[in-house]
């Protein structure tokens, strides 16, 4: 497992939307190029918020008050999140440039 860090990061993250296996069914996080984010769980719970850019990983503060700090992986040919305590891994299923799934736009 090798993690992503520097320029690759930047390039997966900033103005991607990230489709991952939340509960054995995709859940989405848009991270806009201007520090807003997105989130909409499996459920369809949705979430706005900031998050920022680390050299080795990002964090995000949801309008909740949920605050994560996460790492991306390769690993297995694929990406892997994983929270920066260890508590949490999710499977990047899709990557997509800008805000795919309309989040920004929802109410």
């Amino acid at each position: 497992m090798n993690l992503i860090t520097g320029d690759m990061l930047r390039l997966l993250t900033v103005g991607r939307t990230h489709m991952l296996e939340r509960n054995g069914k995709p859940a989405f996080v848009y991270l806009g190029e201007d520090g807003t984010g997105q989130m909409r769980l499996e459920d369809g719970t949705a979430f706005s918020g900031r998050w920022r850019l680390n050299e080795d990983g990002y964090a995000t503060e949801w309008n909740d008050g949920r605050k994560g700090e996460w790492q991306l992986h390769e690993k297995d040919g694929g990406i892997e999140y994983a929270s920066r305590d260890g508590a949490q891994t999710l499977k990047m299923l899709g990557l997509f440039f800008g805000d795919s799934e309309g989040l920004a736009a929802r109410p």
